[in-house]
Parts: structure tokens; sequence; C-alpha cells
């Protein structure tokens, strides 16, 4: 992308953020985000073909940074440990709160169907490739009740006003994560 093409692309998700942070998803416009952008239509539609293509980037580069890790961008958090499944969980905490103007956040206490289903599809990558298998418990079930659970957790952490730190949520998380499980009897 040039210069031109990457402030254009700027312009539309700084517009985007700025509507949701005004209204529901459902109500922003893609008229609204190219007025707001101060872009021809033609501009908008040459880099996203809907509002929901806009969406989905925005989820994808988010998840595609949180499982990079920490850098330079992490301008609240560049001290934070990405290293094992606590870290980049509180790492995906920061960002729902800190980045997009809290966008993300807003998107999931909403329970907006497109950014909740992409953010519960890439935790569920993220859950199986950091933790281990139990033999009681099948891993797909398992997978799925992580990513439920840590969903109600965020959830529960954005309707408190993200007061809570990042790792200590992670954290919480972790030793739920990792209760022993009951022994069964056949």
């Amino acid at each position: 992308m040039d210069r031109r093409q990457r402030r254009s692309r700027r312009a539309i998700y700084e517009a985007f953020e700025a509507l949701m942070s005004e209204e529901h998803y459902s109500q922003v416009t893609v008229a609204q985000i190219i007025d707001r952008a101060d872009i021809g239509r033609s501009t908008f539609y040459a880099h996203f073909e809907t509002k929901d293509e806009l969406l989905r980037s925005m989820c994808t580069e988010m998840f595609d940074h949180i499982f990079e890790g920490v850098n330079a961008y992490c301008v609240t958090h560049q001290e934070l440990q990405t290293a094992d499944l606590q870290g980049k969980l509180a790492h995906l905490l920061y960002h729902l709160r800190d980045t997009h103007s809290g966008v993300c956040g807003k998107l999931i206490s909403e329970g907006e169907p497109i950014f909740t289903g992409y953010f519960q599809s890439q935790l569920r990558v993220l859950i199986e490739a950091e933790t281990t298998p139990s033999p009681e418990v099948p891993s797909d079930l398992m997978s799925a009740m992580l990513v439920s659970a840590f969903s109600q957790a965020v959830a529960w952490w954005l309707a408190q006003g993200a007061q809570e730190k990042p790792e200590r949520v992670a954290a919480w998380f972790a030793v739920l994560a990792e209760a022993p499980a009951p022994v069964l009897s056949s």
C-alpha cells in the first residue's frame, strides 16, 4: 500500500471508531463512515466491500497483533510478558480496553455477532495452542468451555468498567482453567 492508501485506510478506521463510540454497530452506515472520513465512496469501496468487512479487518489486525506479542505500539503495556496463555490473554484484554477507542470492548458488551464470533474463533485457536488436553475431557469440549468461560470473564470485566488490571483477570482465568478435574467413576 502506498502512503495515500494508508492514509485513506487510517481515515476510514478512525471514522468507524468514532461512529462506533457514538452508536451501536447496526446503526452505523457506510455513508456515515465516508462522510466522517471525508473520502469518496469509491475510496471506501477500494479498501472494503462492506461495513462488515471493515469490522473483520479490524478484528484480524487485532488478533494478528495479539499472536505476535507486545511491541512498541503497546503503549499501555510494553512491559507485559506474553510467553504463556495468561500473558496472551492479558495482552488481549489490554487491546479490548485500550485500542480502537474501546470499540472492541463495546462490540463484545453489545454481543455484536460478527465481532463476537471472530473473537471466540480466534480465542479458541489461542487456547488450543496454549493448553494441554485433559485425558478426562474431550479436547473440543475443553476448548469450547474455556472459550465460553473467558468470554464470560471478559463480559463481566467490561461490565465492571474494566477496572481490574488485565493481568489480574487473566490470572483468575488461569486459576480456573488449571483447576484439577474431579476423578470420574465409570
